[in-house]
């Protein structure tokens, strides 16, 4: 089987010193989905962003076909036939389906007739046998089909070779198992897939050879098959690694109600739906789960919770009077660039925001700035946190490392309520575990854990109940066990299994 792609000698340095890729050589051959695997920071995604044109190596090639190919843009990537699907989706969710692929096309005429497009598009999705609804609007899709609609677009664009940067933490488990197989559908057409994720189970299911990088270089490339779970954990930390168990080390819940929540609606924010009558109890030592597909009401429950929204109902953080909820609340927010932390702050303050005025970092009116750093040294090490010093600035850091220094932060005060959104998102499999560890040790300890996340695999590993969002109504209480994955699925996608209601058609729990 002939390589489609090859990349030698890949370097790219970034300001201040860091390699994202050093050296780095990586082929994929036609027919083959090829995963990349890494540590947050290791160099993945910008290895594939070079391969995409969205960034110039400062060393190294680039052949497709055999032929050294040059990509200034993104542009000249597509016209090689190169496409790229990132993490957050580029459609414009105000235009319909056949709107946003008229905007993408390289050859769109200036005169469009609409019907005649969508008439077109409708021909080459069934030609493909890929499902896509051209008259809908984008805001109108599941998170599933906005991502083969953003799959089609690279298709119709021309492309041979497809980059899916983290494709499954936003989907239902019925919507991966469509993705994965219009990718095995796509490669077995004489085309090449790479697959970014961290998630080492579906590259062992869906992979046939796999890349891993460590540190921006390449620690192993091999045959999917030949390596286990475990083995590939253990190159892309670079130790022996055995992922911790969550189900096993969580506590039983008490009967202290930590947060009551009765009747909470909240106006549209960021979903046609907003959220309606939405009613739960956390308890002391439990992690409570919110399961649901991205748009469908997390957004406006999180923001209720935090006091970013004004919302009507009722939110009894239990014990937690207005003057200590610095304190005791620690919340993890989904964008930890944009609101967990600021970037152009060094680690040491960001580290610091909740103490900086607080004794004994304080005498009168000055802050102790060597109390302050002696204390982020402390968190960075406890956490792990890299580069380890707190003077770096937060931009240099990796997501992974951003995650690390935001739960240092949030959990230094032993928090009594803690909310965390897509708390793993993206990250490494040891940061993941890091991230694990301490929202149960801090559930153990007292504390109620609320988790909304998109990744049913993590809630089910994590928490002891998990309430079902669909359209901004609660549709289900459900115990996280695995044996109801399939269930949760269905009522993530709005398929009800038949849900019991009690007065005024709210929910009632499933056991």
């Amino acid at each position: 089987m002939k390589s489609l792609v090859r990349m030698h000698n890949i370097t790219k340095l970034f300001p201040g010193g860091i390699f994202a890729n050093r050296s780095v050589d990586c082929e994929a051959r036609t027919g083959e989905i090829h995963g990349i695997l890494g540590e947050n920071g290791a160099g993945k995604t910008t290895l594939m962003k070079i391969l995409a044109g969205l960034y110039r190596p400062d060393a190294g090639m680039i052949e497709i076909d055999g032929q050294v190919v040059n990509f200034h843009t993104p542009r000249d990537a597509k016209l090689a036939g190169v496409g790229m699907v990132h993490q957050h989706f580029s459609l414009v969710n105000a235009l319909t389906v056949a709107d946003n692929l008229a905007l993408s096309a390289i050859n769109t005429p200036f005169f469009l007739k609409p019907k005649r497009w969508a008439a077109h598009l409708r021909l080459e999705a069934e030609r493909l046998g890929i499902e896509v609804r051209p008259d809908a609007y984008v805001w109108q899709l599941s998170m599933g089909e906005r991502q083969r609609v953003e799959i089609f677009r690279l298709i119709l664009e021309g492309a041979r070779i497809l980059i899916l940067d983290e494709p499954t933490s936003i989907l239902a488990p019925q919507e991966a198992e469509h993705l994965f197989y219009h990718l095995q559908k796509f490669a077995s057409s004489g085309h090449t897939v790479f697959l970014v994720t961290h998630k080492i189970n579906q590259v062992k299911e869906n992979t046939d050879r796999v890349t891993v990088l460590r540190q921006g270089r390449v620690v192993a490339t091999s045959q999917t098959q030949n390596l286990n779970e475990a083995q590939l954990a253990e190159l892309m930390v670079g130790r022996s690694f055995q992922q911790f168990t969550a189900r096993h080390e969580r506590k039983v819940p008490s009967d202290e109600t930590v947060l009551e929540v009765k009747g909470l609606t909240v106006k549209p924010l960021f979903n046609p739906h907003g959220l309606v009558d939405f009613s739960f109890t956390l308890r002391s030592r439990e992690i409570l789960g919110v399961a649901g597909i991205s748009g469908n009401g997390q957004d406006e429950l999180v923001a209720a919770l935090t006091g970013i929204t004004r919302y009507a109902g009722v939110i009894n953080r239990m014990g937690i009077s207005s003057d200590q909820e610095q304190n005791e609340v620690g919340y993890i927010p989904a964008d930890r660039r944009g609101v967990g932390v600021a970037l152009d702050l060094s680690v040491g303050d960001n580290l610091s925001l909740r103490d900086y005025h607080r004794s004994p970092f304080t005498f009168g009116p000055f802050i102790k700035q060597s109390r302050l750093d002696e204390a982020a040294r402390e968190k960075i090490a406890a956490y792990e946190i890299r580069p380890d010093s707190p003077g770096n600035q937060t931009s240099y850091l990796s997501g992974g490392n951003i995650q690390k220094l935001v739960l240092a932060r949030e959990m230094a005060h032993d928090p009594k309520l803690i909310v965390a959104v897509t708390p793993t998102a993206g990250l490494d499999v040891a940061t993941v575990d890091l991230v694990h560890r301490e929202i149960i040790r801090h559930a153990g300890n007292g504390a109620g854990a609320l988790i909304v996340s998109e990744d049913l695999d993590e809630l089910l590993e994590i928490c002891h109940r998990i309430l079902v969002i669909y359209a901004g109504r609660l549709v289900g209480a459900v115990e996280a066990h695995p044996d109801r994955r399939q269930e949760i699925g269905l009522l993530m996608s709005g398929l009800d299994l038949g849900v019991k209601t009690g007065t005024a058609g709210v929910p009632t729990e499933r056991n």
